[in-house]
């Protein structure tokens, strides 16, 4: 009989046991998955109320993303101007090809590359036998004339002759000085000379060749002075004028040299709407002709512009904006641009003098992000200065 009641016994304990753990399972017992997740809300409703212990507050500081370090400028007024640049090529004054004027085998050559010369110098000379005898047979000629001519006017003098006969004598010896003259012509075009005085810059014939008439046989420069060619846009050269200062960059020489505009073209290209500008150099020292040369030309000035370094500029497609630094955070301001030279540009609007925008760290930027500044100093930042500059503008 006490048998039995044990195993009653037991078997309740059983049944109680394994009822508790199913009602554990469905969160019907207050110590159940039911009160843990109330537990966690309850949790989470004191942090939301401002529960701010000291594990918590290590946590979020761990969390905070750190300083963007960056550099600032100053938005200042500052003379600003606007140029156009082009390229070119260093032109001399003159530069020609010498031709030959008759047919003939060259017979000398006088002068070579790099040489000088005067106006009216020989630089080569053809085989002229024949020429020289032709010229000599019409000198002979004309004198043989110019006799009887004389004899003709004493005998006229003396009435011995007609006026006829004296006019016919007169017109024979005019014909023998015009045949003279026309040999010594074809003498002459056997030599090959200088036109103007200047420099040999390339020589295309040698002794023994055969040329044309009209076979270059030289080229000759002068290259004083020298000149720069340079075609602008209408819109552009409308604001360039006679007498204007002009920097010029020669690629082979680190020095730039100045220049003037000459004249401007008065009419536009209709192949390639531009006009052409001439500039004079002033001083051509060290620059040889067909030397490529970069040209910038002020087309306009500003004297007080509010402008910003070009390195602070953030371009999105046609946007253009400025990261401003307000205390310790920066804010991105949509800015509208003019003028602009290698490295400023001007702003029209978007900023105002005495704003420090960023110039360098803004890849990682965006509108309240907190900034360390690298150049406080060179920025004319002292103390908190950004933010005393930001509250200024908000009063």
């Amino acid at each position: 009989m006490k048998r039995k009641a044990v195993l009653w016994t037991l078997a309740a304990v059983v049944v109680v046991a394994g009822g508790g753990a199913a009602l554990m399972k469905t969160g019907v017992l207050p110590f159940g998955r039911g009160a843990v997740a109330g537990a966690g809300a309850a949790l989470a409703d004191t942090v939301a109320a401002g529960d701010t212990s000291g594990g918590d507050k290590a946590a979020g500081d761990k969390d905070a993303p750190p300083a963007v370090p960056v550099e600032l400028a100053l938005v200042e007024g500052r003379g600003i101007s606007a140029y156009y640049r082009a390229a070119s090529v260093v032109e001399a004054d003159r530069l020609v090809d010498v031709v030959a004027r008759s047919r003939g085998r060259v017979r000398t050559v006088a002068v070579e590359e790099g040489d000088w010369v005067e106006q009216g110098a020989v630089l080569a000379e053809l085989e002229n036998d024949r020429e020289r005898i032709q010229l000599e047979k019409a000198e002979l000629s004309l004198r043989d004339k110019a006799r009887q001519l004389d004899r003709s006017r004493q005998m006229l003098d003396e009435a011995l002759i007609s006026r006829k006969e004296f006019d016919d004598q007169e017109s024979a010896c005019k014909l023998a000085e015009a045949e003279r003259d026309l040999a010594a012509i074809t003498l002459e075009e056997t030599r090959v000379r200088a036109p103007f005085a200047g420099r040999i810059t390339e020589r295309k014939v040698v002794p023994g060749q055969q040329v044309e008439p009209g076979t270059p046989t030289f080229n000759l420069g002068d290259f004083t002075p020298l000149r720069v060619r340079v075609h602008l846009p209408e819109a552009v050269a409308r604001k360039v004028h006679a007498g204007q200062r002009v920097l010029v960059a020669p690629e082979s020489s680190d020095e730039d040299c100045e220049a003037v505009v000459e004249r401007v073209a008065p009419v536009v290209d209709p192949a390639t709407s531009t006009v052409r500008l001439t500039l004079l150099l002033d001083d051509a020292a060290g620059l040889r002709v067909g030397g490529f040369v970069k040209v910038r030309i002020t087309t306009d000035r500003r004297q007080d512009a509010l402008a910003v370094p070009k390195t602070a500029l953030v371009e999105e497609g046609a946007l253009r904006s400025v990261f401003v630094a307000e205390a310790d955070t920066v804010r991105k301001v949509e800015i509208r641009t003019g003028l602009y030279d290698e490295t400023h540009v001007e702003v029209l609007e978007g900023v105002f003098a005495g704003d420090r925008v960023v110039t360098m760290g803004q890849g990682g930027l965006r509108t309240g992000t907190h900034i360390e500044v690298l150049n406080a100093e060179a920025a004319g930042i002292a103390g908190n200065a950004p933010a005393a500059d930001a509250l200024a503008r908000a009063e």
